[in-house]
């Protein structure tokens, strides 16, 4: 398959995408935020950061919860098929955030 360059992939049209998606994501999901960009190959990528719900971070509820993001995400943006980017998922919880605060995860 061939890769997009990130300098042409229609900026507002992918974020106009990713709220449609968070909204299948909430209460679980705060926030979710990405950056475009390129991996340590060289390719193009999308970086996904999800603040998440305390009690979806539990270690009984970690996994299914986070599967469930990234799915939804997979199905509705579809980062690969439609923007020609490979996806990345980095989870955060509300309070890891207040331990570590990181203004790339607001």
């Amino acid at each position: 398959m061939a890769y997009i360059p990130v300098g042409l992939i229609h900026q507002g049209a992918l974020q106009e995408t990713i709220d449609e998606a968070k909204t299948l994501l909430e209460p679980d999901v705060l926030h979710l935020a990405y950056r475009v960009g390129e991996d340590n190959t060289g390719t193009a990528s999308i970086f996904f950061r999800i603040t998440m719900k305390d009690s979806a971070m539990t270690e009984a509820a970690i996994s299914e919860g986070t599967s469930r993001v990234a799915t939804a995400l997979f199905d509705k943006v579809r980062p690969l098929e439609n923007w020609g980017l490979r996806p990345y998922f980095n989870f955060r919880s509300v309070s890891e955030q207040r331990k570590r605060p990181d203004p790339d995860w607001v």
